[in-house]
């Protein structure tokens, strides 16, 4: 009996040791688990998710056929972490990733932690993840941790230290607009394909171009002044707009009462305004904003008016361009934020080769400190440029107006940037298609790759350079 007693104690101890053991194994493994491996591929690239299959062939160097331009890329790996990557896959081919990113060859594939993120590549995403979340067709994107692929080593990826901002071109809820809405009734029509895109970011940005007032009814007296109905403010806000670009030339149309009414709805929403303002103080104002940790500054200017639409001393109106003040502004915002936002009205609206002052105006910014600057004027998706790393867009094209004359008037871009602890890392550019004068939907597809050759065709910089 004392012997079969024995015995039973000692199945269980051993029993204990085994949980012990394993317990203290499963806790190595997730304090051990390291931080998210990322693959970047050129920005122009036709390439948007890699397949967990894929990325495990890449990294035990073994060829395969199954997607021949996967297979064709050299594949460069991050200096800081290719030891540990050689480590754990000794078969691996890479080569070590030289001091100034090869964002300029289309036929690479880097390797890299969250540190080697580059906005001038293209983050791939893996089985539809990034770091920060999934994302669905639709540009969706839900929180997860769920990140399939880590290596120990890379510092974890924080949550807390990434923050996102969508960015949209030309609203100006007028004209056919206000004829589509009033038609069908029912003003969540035109959001319907993009709320997720614009609610879902910690920041939203559009650039509004016309003031609300009422009465405002179809047709208008004059086609070519412009005003929105009142009631239509609430598309806004249901779009989660949190920052209202006013550089635009349609503001006064209606004179100051409008431009004022407005600026007063969008701070009784708890909206930030920048670029345009009650008066030209008011207009030429850096605006700040701190999501998380991250403090994002915000200006912007009008180049070509007409004078109606500047700022004065006692007059709404957008903030007039001037070397001086362009300068003066650019650097006052690099002192205050970490990220600076700068977009300007200007004359060209339609030609996607950019004009020879948004070129030198745009590279001075991104000398003085601006790191994402937009044509917001555009009516069509126009190129975009790396000037020094910096992301610079010539046009985003129409986003919430009614234009449908010709299919470059129709097309638009979405640009979502992400950053991460302070540093802008990654902007995605999310095509739409819009219909019935009011309705931009995300495209796919050739629809989506016909915008992108038109966009990456008029695009500047070494980084679009052919060889």
């Amino acid at each position: 009996m004392d012997q079969r007693v024995k015995k039973v104690h000692g199945a269980a101890v051993s029993l204990l040791v085994i949980c012990l053991a394993l317990l203290i194994l499963c806790s190595e493994n997730n304090s051990g688990q390291g931080g998210p491996l990322l693959f970047q591929v050129h920005f122009a690239s036709p390439l948007k998710n890699l397949k967990l299959v894929e990325a495990k062939k890449i990294l035990s160097g073994t060829s395969f056929q199954e997607r021949g331009l996967i297979s064709r890329l050299k594949i460069y790996g991050d200096r800081k972490i290719l030891p540990l990557l050689k480590k754990k896959h000794p078969l691996l081919k890479a080569c070590s990733l030289p001091d100034k990113p090869p964002a300029s060859q289309r036929d690479v594939l880097v390797i890299s932690g969250p540190s080697g993120l580059v906005p001038s590549m293209k983050l791939l995403t893996l089985e539809g993840h990034y770091p920060w979340g999934k994302t669905s067709p639709r540009y969706k994107t839900s929180k997860t941790e769920n990140y399939p692929l880590r290596l120990p080593g890379i510092a974890p990826w924080e949550p807390e230290e990434h923050s996102s901002v969508v960015q949209t071109g030309v609203t100006a809820m007028t004209r056919a607009f206000t004829r589509t809405v009033e038609r069908h009734g029912d003003q969540r029509r035109p959001l319907a394909q993009v709320r997720d895109i614009t609610a879902d970011a910690d920041l939203a940005i559009t650039s509004n171009e016309v003031s609300f007032t009422s009465p405002c009814t179809w047709p208008l007296k004059n086609r070519m002044l412009f005003c929105s109905p009142e009631k239509y403010f609430s598309i806004l806000t249901r779009a989660g707009f949190d920052v209202i670009e006013l550089t635009g030339n349609h503001n006064n149309d209606y004179g100051t009462k409008p431009a004022l009414q407005t600026i007063r709805m969008i701070k009784e929403n708890r909206m930030h305004y920048f670029g345009g303002g009650r008066n030209k103080k008011d207009a030429f104002a850096v605006k700040k904003v701190t999501v998380g940790k991250t403090v994002f500054a915000f200006l912007g200017f009008n180049q070509w008016g007409p004078p109606m639409a500047w700022a004065g001393r006692n007059k709404p109106g957008a903030a007039r361009l001037s070397r001086r003040a362009f300068i003066e502004g650019i650097k006052k915002a690099a002192s205050v934020g970490d990220i600076v936002f700068l977009t300007v009205q200007w004359g060209n609206e339609n030609n996607p080769v950019p004009h020879r002052e948004q070129i030198e105006y745009f590279h001075l910014a991104a000398k003085l400190g601006a790191n994402i600057m937009v044509s917001s004027s555009a009516h069509r998706a126009m190129g975009v440029e790396f000037f020094e790393g910096k992301f610079i867009s010539y046009g985003l094209g129409n986003f919430l107006f009614d234009q449908m004359q010709t299919v470059n008037h129709r097309r638009g871009m979405i640009a979502r940037h992400h950053f991460y602890k302070k540093r802008h890392i990654e902007t995605e550019l999310i095509p739409y298609l819009i219909y019935n004068h009011s309705e931009p939907r995300i495209v796919s597809g050739h629809q989506a790759s016909d915008l992108f050759r038109y966009v990456f065709r008029y695009s500047r910089g070494p980084v679009f350079k052919r060889r």
